[in-house]
C-alpha cells in the first residue's frame, strides 16, 4: 500500500519516499515552504477511518507553531498536526488515495500559514493555549476543579478527594471559595460540610492581563512561570508579595487566568511541591528547592457550566412557577433548571408514589416524600447553582399566599382544564398582569399541547375553550384530540387507582415541547401568545375504541408554533 501511496502523490507533484519507522511503514513527503525544508511522515494502516496524521519530523527547529504539538515516540520528536477536530470530518474510506492528499494538502495549508505569518501564528498560540498546556499535564493525573465567579487575585481552599472514591467530584481535588453561590445542597458542598473533607492546602489565582504562549515542553515550565510572575503589573505583583506570600506551606496550587483571542477566558495551573514548608516561590533563587508541575483544570463556575451545556446565562435571574409536578412538571422543572434557570418555584401538595416511577423523573428514593420536595432536592443535586424552592398548595389556595405578578412565567401542568380556566379567570379579575403556560397530554399516546398566554399580547388561555360549533365558551380545549364525552381512565385495582393511560415518552415528549416555548418565551424570542401541539399515533386508542376528534384527523402542524387568538373568544373581544 505505502508504494501505491507514494507512486500517487509523486503523480500530484509532491517529493515522496517509503521507508521504515520503528518496524512500520510509512511515506515520508519532502517539501519546502519559504526556504525551509518541512518533512512530513505518514504512518500507514490497513484502513483509515479519520483524516491521516501526518507527522512532521524534527518539529523543535521551526520554533513554537501554532497546531502543532510535539510528542516523543521512542525518543523520537515527532510533531502532531492538528488539521481539524477528529470526529467533525466524515471520510470517504473507499478512497485513502483521495483521502491521504485531502489530508497532505490541509497539512501543507496550516504550515505554510504558521510558518509564513508569524503574527497570525501567534494569535492562534494564544487561541489554542489551554489545549498546549493539556500536552504538558501528566494524563493520568485528574484536573483540579475550581470553583470561581470572579478572575481576581485571591486565595482559597483547596480540598483533598474523598479517599477511596474513583468517580464523581469527590475524587477530585477542589479549589472552593467560602462565598460561592453552589447551592447548599450541591454534592460539593455536602461532602465538605457533611462528610469533613480536608483542606490539602492554598490555590492563588493570578490573573494574567497579558497571556504568553504555553511552554513547548515540560521543562521550560519553570521559566515560563517565573517570566509571568514577573511581567504582572506592578501594583498586582506587590500585592502578591504583600498578601499572598506571608505564610508559609509545602503545596501551592497556582491557578493563572486570562483573557484569549475573540475575549474568551482561559483557566489552567501549575503546582508547586516542596519538602518543608515555605513561603510561596515568586523568584528563581526562591524556587530551586520547589518541585514545578504543569496542571489541568476543570472550570466549575456557573457561566461556563450552564453555557457548555447549552443553557443562557440570560435565565438566570429569572423567576418561573411550576404549578403541578407530575409526569410533565417534573420533566420541565429538570429541562427549565438544565437551561439556567435558578430561581424555580415548583408548587404541588401531592404524594410521589410507587405508582409513579416509570413516568416520572425522581428516583424510586424519593417515594412517600411531596413531589414537589422532592423536585427541589433533584434539582440541587444535578444542577450545582439551583435556587429551586417548594411549597404545597393547591392552585386555588397560590392567589392567597403569592405576589402572582412577580414571575416571570407561571407554567401550568395539572391536567386539569377546570382548575386552569379558574385560575385564568382569577388572573382577569384580579387583573394580574403575569404570563402562563398551560401544557397538558392526552391518553393513549395521541398528542400533547401548550398555550403560551403572553400578557397584553392578542390571544388567551381561553381562545382555546372556545366551542367552533356555537362559537361560545366551552368545558373543552378546542386543542383536544380525543372527543369530549368518553370514559378515558383505565383501572387496575378498582376506582382508587384509576389513571390515564400514557407513557413516560409521552409526558417527556409534551414537556420538552412546553420547556421550548418557555425558553423561548424568556429570551425574549416569542412575544406573541400561541398554541403548539404534538399528535401522535392513534393505535392504542382505536385498540380502546376512543374516538379523536375532526382535529386531530386533519392535523398536520406538530410541533409547530400558530397563532392563539380566537375571534369568538368573549375575553378577547373586549
Amino acid at each position: 500500500m505505502e508504494d501505491q501511496v507514494c507512486r500517487y502523490l509523486t503523480e500530484k507533484g509532491f517529493d515522496c519516499k517509503t521507508s521504515d519507522f520503528l518496524g512500520k511503514e510509512v511515506v515520508t513527503v519532502s517539501l519546502n515552504i519559504s526556504g525551509h525544508e518541512i518533512k512530513l511522515m505518514l504512518i500507514m494502516q490497513d484502513r483509515f477511518l479519520s483524516l491521516p496524521q501526518f507527522r512532521l519530523l524534527e518539529p523543535s527547529k521551526f520554533g513554537r507553531l501554532a497546531h502543532v504539538n510535539i510528542e516523543r515516540i521512542e525518543g523520537v520528536e515527532l510533531g502532531v498536526v492538528c488539521v481539524n477536530a477528529p470526529d467533525s470530518v466524515s471520510v470517504n474510506f473507499d478512497q485513502p488515495l483521495l483521502l491521504i492528499q485531502d489530508s497532505l494538502d490541509r497539512h501543507v495549508a496550516l504550515l505554510e500559514s504558521v510558518i509564513t505569518d508569524p503574527d497570525w501564528n501567534e494569535r492562534e498560540l494564544i487561541r489554542e493555549f489551554y489545549s498546549n498546556w493539556l500536552f504538558l499535564c501528566n494524563s493520568g493525573q485528574k484536573p483540579l476543579l475550581i470553583n470561581f465567579s470572579q478572575p481576581i487575585l485571591q486565595r482559597v481552599d483547596v480540598y483533598e478527594p474523598i479517599e477511596k472514591m474513583q468517580y464523581g467530584l469527590h475524587s477530585y481535588y477542589v479549589a472552593h471559595p467560602s462565598d460561592s453561590e453552589i447551592s447548599e445542597l450541591s454534592e460539593i458542598q455536602f461532602a465538605i460540610r457533611e462528610r469533613d473533607r480536608k483542606v490539602a492546602g492554598k490555590a492563588v489565582v493570578i490573573p494574567i492581563d497579558c497571556l504568553k504562549p504555553a511552554p513547548s515542553n515540560t521543562d521550560s515550565v519553570t521559566e515560563w512561570y517565573l517570566h509571568t510572575i514577573n511581567s504582572l503589573p506592578d501594583g498586582r505583583l506587590r500585592q502578591l508579595r504583600e498578601q499572598f506570600c506571608q505564610w508559609r506551606d509545602n503545596c501551592y496550587w497556582i491557578v493563572f487566568t486570562a483573557i484569549t483571542i475573540d475575549n474568551n477566558r482561559t483557566w489552567f495551573a501549575i503546582k508547586l511541591d516542596c519538602d518543608n514548608k515555605k513561603a510561596l516561590p515568586l523568584t528563581s533563587e526562591k524556587i530551586v528547592d520547589w518541585r514545578v508541575s504543569p496542571i489541568s483544570v476543570r472550570v466549575f463556575n456557573q457561566e461556563n457550566v450552564v453555557q457548555r451545556g447549552g443553557g443562557y446565562i440570560s435565565l438566570t435571574d429569572k423567576k418561573v412557577a411550576i404549578i403541578g409536578i407530575g409526569s410533565v412538571g417534573s420533566e420541565i422543572a429538570h429541562k427549565l433548571t438544565a437551561a439556567g434557570i435558578r430561581h424555580l418555584h415548583l408548587i404541588d401538595p401531592d404524594i410521589y408514589q410507587i405508582d409513579n416511577l416509570h413516568r416520572h423523573m425522581l428516583p424510586q428514593a424519593y417515594v412517600d416524600m411531596p413531589k414537589s420536595m422532592g423536585m427541589v432536592y433533584q434539582c440541587h443535586a444535578q444542577y450545582p447553582w439551583s435556587d429551586a424552592r417548594y411549597s404545597f398548595e393547591s392552585i386555588e389556595e397560590l392567589p392567597n399566599k403569592y405576589s402572582l405578578g412577580s414571575y416571570d412565567l407561571i407554567v401550568i401542568a395539572i391536567g386539569n382544564p377546570s382548575y386552569e380556566r379558574f385560575f385564568k379567570q382569577y388572573l382577569l379579575d384580579s387583573n394580574i398582569d403575569v404570563t402562563t403556560l398551560n401544557c397538558w397530554l392526552e391518553g393513549f399516546g395521541v398528542g400533547g399541547h401548550a398555550v403560551l398566554d403572553i400578557s397584553g399580547t392578542d390571544g388567551c388561555l381561553l381562545c382555546a375553550y372556545v366551542d367552533h360549533s356555537s362559537g361560545s365558551r366551552g368545558l373543552q380545549s378546542n386543542l383536544s384530540f380525543i372527543e369530549a364525552g368518553q370514559d378515558v381512565m383505565k383501572s387496575i385495582a378498582g376506582c382508587g387507582n384509576q389513571f390515564i393511560n400514557y407513557g413516560a415518552a409521552n409526558s417527556a415528549q409534551t414537556a420538552v415541547m412546553a420547556s421550548s416555548l418557555a425558553i423561548r418565551y424568556l429570551e425574549g424570542k416569542q412575544t406573541e401568545s400561541c398554541k403548539v401541539s404534538w399528535k401522535g399515533d392513534d393505535d392504542d386508542a382505536q385498540a380502546e375504541n376512543i374516538k379523536l376528534t375532526h382535529r386531530y384527523y386533519h392535523f398536520k402542524e406538530s410541533l409547530k408554533r400558530l397563532p392563539l387568538l380566537d375571534e369568538d373568544c368573549d375575553v378577547c373581544r373586549h
